[in-house]
Parts: C-alpha cells; structure tokens; sequence
C-alpha cells in the first residue's frame, strides 16, 4: 500500500521545475511582458475531414432505423405566419400580438387551412410559424394579408383572427446535394433540411387523434394502442410514438425513425387523477373531509398549470389550472346582489349538489382575477407530457420501453406504416420519395483488449478475454490493490436491527464485517480492523456522527482517516447528501454508503452479498488510489508497427511523452427557477494506465442550461498542477478530451469558446522562456441520439444485439466530417444503443481506426464494473461528479434562496458550490 491514505503520491517540486511550471501563487510573477502579449485569440471554427474509413475488426451486415429519401424539388419558398386576434375586446387580451408560437396548434392549423383554398401549389405548414410551398405563394408582394374565424376552444364561439403571410426567402434545395458530395468541411444547410422536414410531418399534424409535441415537431404520437399503454403511478402513464428526423448522410438524405415512450399525465376526472397523484390508498372518499395544508401543498404541485375539460355544461370549456383556492362552502362571491358560495351557485345554477364541497376549487382565472371551479366537474385533457418524474416513474418507463432487439425492429417498421410517408400524396407532390425499408450498412466488430489483473497465488500478470462485453473476477485479484488500515464504521440503521436481528445471526453487523473482511482480502485489499462502530443515539445529527468517526481515526493512527463506511436505512436522498457533503467537503475523507437491507445488514439474507461486496471493493479501491485493472499493453503492439498508427505515443515511454485523459460534462436543474444553475464537471487522467482522475466541479455562470463550461480554464489548471505534481514534474504533451452532453448545434460555439479555454489555460501554464501547448484531440460524445442497429440472428449477442466492439463509419455517418457509432457494451435488456462520436478538433492527427480501438479499450476500464461500458471512462467519471456537485450544491428539490449546508450566495447573489476538500480533489471520491 502507498502512504497518505491511498492518494496519489505529491513530491516535492524542485526549484528549476518550479521554473519551468509555476504554482499558482508564483505564476504571475514569473510570466514576463513578452509571455503576456502571446495573446490567444478565439479558435477558427473547422472540424477535422474523415481520415478515411477504419479497416480493422470482423465485417458484418447490420440494418439501421434509417430510410432514404430521395429529392427531385429544386427550391421551397419560406413564408413566415403571423396571427393576430381582431375579434371585438381583443385589445383586453393579456398576450396581445402575434400568438402563432402560443395558440393552441390545432388553432392554428385551422386558420392557415381556412385561406389555403386559395393557393393551387403543394405547401406544408409547421402549427406554429413556418409555411413551406414549392412555388412562391405571394407573387410580386412581400407579405399577403387573411382574415379567418376559429374558436379557441369547443363551446367558445369563433374569433376573427388576421392571419399575415411573409416571404421570409427562396431556398435552393440543390445546395443539399452540393454539401453530401463536398469533399471540405461546410455548414449543413439548415434552411434546406427546415423546408423538407416541415414537408414531411404536416400531414400528421392534420390527422385527427394524433399529437406533435417537441420544438421542432420531432415528437409524433398516433391514436394510442391501450394495450401498450402503462399506468407509472402518481397520475401519469406511458405512450407510445415516435422520434422523426432527417439527416444528410454519406449515401443521402435519410429519415430517422425511432421509438419514443413518453410519459402524459392521464385524461382522468380530476378526483381521480388527484388520488393517484397523492397516491391516497382510501381512493376518493379520502377526499370528502377536505385536504390537510400539506395535502393542499402537495394538491396544488400536482395540478398547477395543468390544462382541464370542464363537465357540467352542453359543451366543453378547456381552461388551465393557476392554483387552488379556498373550499366550494368557503368561498363566496356576489352574484345578481347576493353573496352566495360557489357550492350555492352551482346548486342554483346548474341544479348540481357537489359532492365534494370541502375540497379546495381549482383556479383558472389569475391571481387578481380568480375564476373557480369545482374539482369534481373537471377532467384532465388528452395529451399533455409529464415533464418531471419521480425515480419510481424513471424507472417504470425504462422497464416498459425496454424492447429486445427484433421486437423493436418490428414496432419501428409499424411506426413507419403509421407514419406513411412513402404513401403521403404531399410528399410525392413535393418531389419527395421515401425507401420505406430500412438501411443496411457495412460494420466492423473490433477485437475486445485483454483486461489485466494479478494472480492471487503468485501475484503475476493474468489476463482475462472479455466474453459478450464482461468478465469474471473469480480467482483474480485487483492489480494494485489498496491497504484499508484507518477506516471507521458509521450506522445509520437501528442499533438494535443490525446487532441482534431478528431473522438470526447470518443478519448481524459482526457477520457482515467478516464477509466484508473476507471479500476484501479476495480482492487482494488487506483491511484491518476498524477504529471505531459508531450508532446513531436517537436524533443524533449524521454531521456529527461523521465527525466523531474522523475523529476516531485520527486519535488512534495519529493520521488522516482513509475511509468511513456509513450503513445507510433506506434510499433517502437527504440522508445520503449530508454523508456525502460531510466527508467531501468538511473532513476530506472519502466515504462508501451501503444500504443496509441491499448488504443484508439487519435483514434476513435475500441472497449472497459476495457480489455485492466485490462491486464495493472496485469502488473502494479506485477511492484509496488503487488500481482495479489494466489493458494489456502488448496487445497493441502489432497494430502499433503500421506505418500510420497515430497511437504510437500512448505505447511509448510515459516518462518522456506523457499524456492525459479528460473527460468533461455538464449537468442541468430540471427545476425551473431563476436561481437554477447548471453544473459542469471536468476530470483527468494522472498516470500511464489512465486509471486515476483528478477532479474539478464548477457552477455554471448565468442562467440554468449552459452547456459551454465557462470555467473550463481554471479547471484544466488545477488538473495540470496535479498531473505535474503527481508525475514529479512532468507536463502531459498530449490532451484528449471526451465531452459529453453537446447537440450538434453547439459544435461550433464548443469549438470556438471551449477550445479556446483550452489554449489560453495551456498558455498561461507556460513560463515566460517556455510556452507550453500541447496537441489536442476534441472528441463529442452522443448518447442521446436516435440510430440503432438490428444485427442478423447469426451475427447477435446472447441478447439479440449487436456485439460489443461494432463500429459504423460508412453510409449514415457525416458526408465528410470525422465521426462513428461505436457500440461498446454488450446487451443487457432491450437494444444497445451506440454512442455517436464526433472528433472536433484533432491535432493529434489519430487515424479512424487509431481512435476507434483507443475508444473501445477505455469502455474497458471503467473502475466499478467488470464488464465494458457504453462511453469511456472519463466522460462517465465527468458524469457522477457533475451530479456529486449538484448534490454539494444543495440538489434540485432545495430553494435555492435559501442557503444550504452545502451551498452559499456571493455578493452578486449567484450560488457558490462548496468546495471539494483538498485532500481528496485529486482523488475518485465520487465513484
């Protein structure tokens, strides 16, 4: 074992590398005028051409959820639609103007086919504010003025509504063509793919049942098969549709069709849809004394904003829910002179008794101007998404939308039926003509690497081949194991549940640390005993019993604590934040959570915990700096001996070409607040093997949803002043990042904005008689994205799908652009999904099978798994420490006004994250 409690070593830096790299307390000092005028200025936007195809791995055929399409259509007209309501009063409407992004789309769609029995020529409209049409539909004149009737609603009588039509330009379609066939990096005309794509879903807009829901319409849910559908609790169930898009590939334009489980909230009366919101076991007749003030709170979450259908007249009224008010016997208005209460006036005027009259009333008016209605003569309307979930609903849709391999085939197929493109008249009219069978495409199965572990007998090198993606630890132990000497145990459970269970001894604290003890020595980590069994004593704050296990440690080792392990009750987030706060950011020691039922602590023994106990030791080693495994290094060689192997610096001597892993994402509030902030996270690399990271969190700047990581700069300073500290002086001369979680259309901006982070932190770390810039690979990765792959029955995994190490980098890739699909993990349930990667930025100069092996040989060495992982390492690390850092930030359920344990407001009012504890910064605490 290593001293300092399995951290990386830190040695002394000598004064001449001081020299050459300065700390950040002499680094201002030491940068000359001359240094400072090296200005960096902002990176030009390129992305490096396709090196041309990889050749290496095991050729199969495989089909894609892709349909070509072909286009004859040389140019579309873009007209922009402008609605505006001139019916009498209309000038007392509070969102006066123009109310094409507001209305309700069917409204909209209404209007434009009430003046469109004027125009001879095929056009496509998108519900909102974009007509496409295949001639110019205003001839000679800028924009064309309409008057048309609708009605808002069903029972509302109709409106006048002037309707402006504005040439916003011509669009040549031919320059599609140009950009597929190009040979040079361009931009992709988006005008040109907007005009088709508004062609290709209009008409589903126009069917009766169906709904189109997301910013670009890309969302498409036909009349709902109620065999499919699934009741997810709390009000909501899942839907069945389908996620439309068109791309330019390298043999065309295609379509993308792929299934989409999304959840709604259910069209139930309101009565109902409240009890299973509040999940009332009693059902209704838990509602007729009326609600608690917590109920009321959790009542008014449920239903705020929500659109309902009211009953109790001939027609229905659709109107949206602001809030609750007081009781249908409390509260009271005039009406005709008299002060009468809501439960009166319906009594009087509708000859309606309610039968909930104790129940709060549904405001649909405002605040200022309240309009109430009764909860029992409202339904929820159709159609409306549920955006946030609980993690029961998460995982209930995960489970349901799980579909192995050919069934999804098939649902695709049904989906494309349904959406009968290929059948659709304004297609055709448009020039338009759909393949309605799916691609096939050229992939490659790369060779999976040798996985490196130690012999437990006589501690040599063995060597494991991966099988479907995994492998077993059986008769292997952890490469660089780890000694656990100063540890404390903290129980949050009952004492008297885990000390004398009632289901037998095998339940105990004691017989789980023997198995603990004995798993851990398996493994190869020698642990001794612990310094201390701390229980909680009745309401005893966990700070303190965190505290009091440091403490233990430290008074007994005369050393800092290397670990406490905290037995957990149940799955409460509150509980697991103070545990995790405490010990990274107060006391500096890393520490592992069990849940106490899961370890079989206090509860009669479900099954064996020996591979429950195996997963905590991968983590608990990769937390005191050991290292789990290796990927044989000799592997490479043979493939290193080619003449354009660009990997060639990965294999060669890391003490004279040293060279670091990033990996860096950023995690968004699915709170909708002004004080919501997004957090970023960026991790690296600090020895040869790549398996130890250093980390650093930040808050994002300005508003919720920033996906540029603004301090991206200083974070790659910290982590180069660890690198060099941790390589005794030694500055990594190549960098390659894995970024995860950016859509296309931020490409440019990371280019321009990340990139040039990137430089300026490289050059401020120079010195004055020595610049530092090292080569950089930039390389995006995608998991959210909609291309999947159905293999041959033959060429399958055990599950159905495509086999671990399948790579595509022909026929639906980037026309020229250096990007692929590489499928990683083997299948579990339901169809794998690739990773889509897109190289951005390339100095290092990687060929496509150089960064394709190197890629797939990182999903190897993820430090809690023995089996390969569907992105690398260092983008899934940037993952858990972005959410770490939400947690240390106080998490989306706390206000963020408030300040938190965990989080406090700078003199400007912007939430500061509590600092990581530098003890364990440069370590995997987050694993």
């Amino acid at each position: 074992g290593r001293a300092g409690g399995g951290r990386g070593p830190r040695w002394s830096t000598p004064e001449h590398v001081k020299r050459q790299w300065p700390s950040s307390t002499d680094q201002t000092a030491l940068l000359t005028d001359t240094a400072q005028s090296r200005k960096i200025h902002s990176i030009q936007t390129y992305h490096p051409l396709r090196p041309g195809p990889g050749k290496i791995g095991a050729k199969v055929t495989l089909k894609c959820n892709h349909f070509l399409m072909e286009n004859t259509c040389p140019q579309a007209f873009h007209y922009d639609v402008n609605i505006t309501d001139v019916s009498e009063g209309s000038s007392d409407r509070p969102d006066r103007g123009d109310l094409a992004p507001t209305l309700d789309m069917s409204v909209c769609r209404a209007l434009v086919m009430g003046i469109a029995s004027r125009w001879t020529a095929p056009w496509a409209y998108d519900g909102r504010k974009t007509i496409m049409s295949s001639v110019d539909l205003t001839p000679g004149q800028a924009s064309v003025t309409f008057v048309g009737k609708a009605a808002e609603d069903e029972g509302k009588r109709p409106k006048d509504f002037q309707i402006v039509i504005t040439l916003v330009n011509r669009i040549d379609l031919n320059r599609l063509v140009t950009f597929i066939n190009s040979k040079q990096s361009m931009q992709i005309p988006q005008d040109s793919l907007l005009a088709l794509d508004v062609v290709l879903k209009h008409s589903a807009g126009y069917r009766p049942g169906w709904y189109v829901l997301g910013r670009q319409n890309n969302l498409l849910f036909p009349p709902q098969d109620m065999s499919f559908n699934r009741d997810i609790g709390l009000g909501a169930e899942v839907w069945l549709g389908y996620n439309q898009t068109l791309r330019p590939v390298q043999c065309g334009l295609t379509v993308t069709i792929d299934l989409s489980t999304t959840a709604f909230i259910k069209a139930a009366p309101v009565m109902d849809y409240l009890v299973s919101a509040m999940n009332l076991r009693g059902g209704v007749n838990d509602l007729a004394k009326g609600l608690s003030e917590a109920q009321k709170r959790t009542a008014k979450k449920a239903l705020s904003k929500l659109k309902v259908q009211t009953t109790h007249q001939d027609y229905k009224r659709t109107v949206k829910v602001s809030g609750l008010e007081k009781s249908a016997v409390d509260y009271k208005f005039d009406c005709d002179g008299k002060t009468i209460s809501v439960a009166e006036y319906f009594k009087n005027r509708y000859k309606k008794t309610l039968k909930y009259p104790k129940l709060p009333l549904l405001n649909v008016g405002t605040k200022n101007k309240p309009n109430c209605l009764p909860m029992e003569v409202c339904v929820i309307k159709a159609g409306q998404r549920r955006s946030k979930l609980e993690p029961s609903q998460t995982s209930a849709i995960i489970l349901h939308a799980a579909k192995e391999p050919a069934e999804r085939m098939r649902a695709v197929e049904e989906m494309m039926q349904k959406a009968s493109i290929h059948t659709d008249p304004l297609v055709a009219k448009f020039g338009l003509k759909m393949n309605p069978k799916m691609l096939e495409v050229q992939a490659r199965v790369l060779p999976p690497p040798m996985v490196t572990y130690k012999d437990p007998r006589s501690n040599s090198l063995k060597n494991l081949l991966p099988e479907g993606g995994a492998w077993n630890l059986q008769n292997c132990k952890l490469y660089e194991p780890a000694q656990l000497n100063r540890w404390a145990i903290v129980v949050l459970e009952k004492q008297d549940r885990v000390t004398n269970p009632r289901d037998g001894p095998e339940g105990s604290l004691n017989a789980f640390l023997g198995d603990f003890q004995r798993i851990m020595k398996q493994c190869g980590l020698h642990v001794e005993a612990p310094s201390a069994i701390l229980y909680r004593n009745g309401y005893e704050p966990t700070s303190a019993l965190m505290t009091q296990a440091n403490m233990a440690i430290s008074q007994r080792h005369q050393q800092r604590g290397q670990l406490i392990l905290v037995i957990l009750p149940d799955t409460s987030s509150d509980c697991y934040k103070e545990v995790k706060f405490e010990s990274d950011c107060k006391l500096g020691v890393p520490s592992q959570c069990l849940l106490a039922q899961k370890a079989n602590i206090g509860y009669a023994p479900r099954r064996p915990r020996d591979q429950y106990l195996a997963n905590v030791a991968l983590k608990i080693n990769a937390k005191l700096g050991g290292v789990n495994s290796l990927i044989s290094a000799s592997q490479d060689m043979p493939f290193l001996s080619r003449p354009d192997a660009a990997l060639s610096w990965i294999a060669a001597n890391f003490e004279s070409k040293p060279f670091m892993i990033l990996g860096a994402d950023v995690t968004h509030s699915v709170v909708k607040s002004e004080n919501a902030r997004s957090i970023a996270a960026v991790v690296g690399s600090l020895n040869k093997s790549a398996t130890r990271y250093s980390t650093r969190i930040t808050v994002q700047p300005g508003a919720a949803n920033v996906e540029i990581i603004g301090g991206l700069k200083e974070a790659l300073k910290g982590l180069l002043r660890d690198f060099y500290n941790h390589n005794r002086g030694k500055k990594p001369e190549r960098l390659i990042m894995y970024r995860d979680g950016v859509a296309e259309s931020q490409f440019e901006t990371v280019i321009r904005e990340e990139m040039t982070l990137l430089k300026q932190a490289c050059h401020e770390m120079g010195a004055a008689d020595a610049e530092y810039s090292p080569k950089i690979t930039y390389i995006i990765v995608q998991k959210r994205h909609h291309t999947v792959f159905f293999p041959n029955p033959n060429e399958a995994d055990a599950s159905g799908n495509i086999l671990p190490g399948t790579v595509v980098d022909s026929k639906i890739c980037h026309p020229h652009e250096f990007d692929f699909y590489l499928c990683s993990h083997g299948g579990l349930k339901g169809t794998s999904r690739p990773a889509h990667y897109h190289v951005i930025v390339d100095e290092n100069g990687f060929s496509s099978d150089c960064i394709q092996l190197l890629t797939f040989r990182f999903c190897h060495m993820y430090c809690r798994a023995t089996r390969s992982v569907s992105i690398p390492p260092p983008a899934y690390y940037a993952h858990l420490a972005a959410f770490r850092g939400r947690m240390l930030l106080g998490g989306d359920e706390s206000d963020a006004r408030s300040t938190s344990q965990a989080s406090e407001l700078d003199a400007m009012g912007n939430l500061q994250l509590a600092d990581v504890h530098e003890e364990i910064r440069s370590t995997m605490f987050y694993v």
